[in-house]
């Protein structure tokens, strides 16, 4: 498969969203979500949603300059308006001003309306931990998953993740998972480069089980946990998406979505550490749970969560694996705006 370096993969994306118009402070919080995903093994929130960002700009249908109006603001809690800008931006600054009010408060919470996809939500959740404060950030999405007993599918694989601040020579606990069995963007994937998938992933739209990603995206991801999976779906898109302003139940419309704003919604929660204990008490704490943790295995069998992506950026080299339809992609976006990759 073909590669693109690190640096290749940043300018090409700080490139394209300077030439739609994204401010440059933005094109950078964007880039390096971008980044973050590849550099993880997540590839499919990473440059494949390059083109999807660039036909929404020109079709209006995505503020490349990201609005954020506040519209409530009572103690520890605000809500802003993201004016149909990039989820990635929006979630950055709500998770900035949850530290901010977390520092006073020693918790807060942040919601956002009409905003976007923000790609991987542990990019969002580790911006806390710079500031020694615990990340949680709940997020709808489009329909992709059916009530447990229906076949039509009303809530996304609405993300959910936790960062805490790591002890001493350990990496950070990050916990960022879909309430799918998989996230919806590896189906697409695997449908963009004609693979498979494998069984157990998703249903058709007849409700029967599907190895073919183009006759499961027309049907529904199954949940983690059966009907677990699904009520946690459902709390997030109340979270998430209701209480917030966003859309919901149902109305949530896909990132690339043909002729509609997206209006996702998310929450954000920062914990001040400080505000329960001391930071250098809570490092002591969370290292005995780590090796208490670790140690209720063989060597190196137990992995925490975050983990297995820290062990794939350790890894990486220089060159990052991407497919040759997003290859293509890319090149032709370069083209179109007289870029060099």
């Amino acid at each position: 498969m073909p590669t693109l370096t690190i640096t290749q993969i940043e300018s090409v994306s700080l490139q394209v969203l300077t030439s739609c118009g994204v401010p440059e402070d933005d094109a950078q919080i964007i880039a390096d979500s971008i980044l973050y995903a590849h550099l993880r093994g997540r590839g499919t929130h990473g440059l494949a949603r390059l083109p999807i960002y660039v036909r929404k700009i020109k079709e209006g249908l995505l503020d490349p300059k990201t609005p954020f109006e506040m519209v409530k603001d009572r103690g520890g809690i605000k809500v802003f308006d993201a004016g149909n800008g990039f989820g990635q931006v929006a979630a950055i600054r709500g998770m900035r001003c949850a530290m901010e009010m977390a520092g006073e408060t020693g918790i807060s919470v942040v919601g956002i309306r009409h905003s976007n996809n923000f790609g991987t939500a542990g990019f969002i959740c580790e911006e806390a931990i710079k500031n020694n404060m615990i990340g949680i950030v709940f997020s709808n999405s489009a329909p992709a998953i059916a009530p447990t007993g229906g076949v039509q599918p009303i809530f996304g694989t609405n993300p959910l993740a936790f960062a805490f601040p790591p002890a001493e020579d350990y990496p950070p606990i990050v916990l960022d998972m879909a309430t799918s069995v998989v996230a919806r963007g590896k189906v697409r994937l695997a449908a963009k480069n004609g693979e498979n998938i494998p069984f157990g992933w998703a249903l058709d739209a007849d409700g029967q089980p599907t190895d073919d990603p183009a006759e499961a995206l027309k049907g529904t991801m199954l949940p983690i946990g059966g009907p677990k999976g699904y009520g946690l779906s459902l709390v997030i898109d109340i979270l998430a998406g209701m209480i917030t302003g966003a859309a919901f139940g149902g109305e949530v419309k896909r990132l690339n979505h043909p002729d509609g704003v997206s209006n996702y919604g998310h929450l954000l929660f920062a914990i001040d550490v400080e505000s329960f204990l001391s930071i250098e008490q809570y490092k002591k704490n969370l290292r005995t749970l780590i090796q208490n943790t670790k140690q209720s295995g063989e060597n190196g069998a137990v992995l925490l969560p975050g983990e297995p992506e820290i062990l794939c950026l350790k890894s990486q080299g220089e060159q990052i694996t991407v497919s040759e339809k997003v290859l293509c992609e890319i090149q032709e976006l370069s083209k179109t705006f007289d870029i060099e990759i």
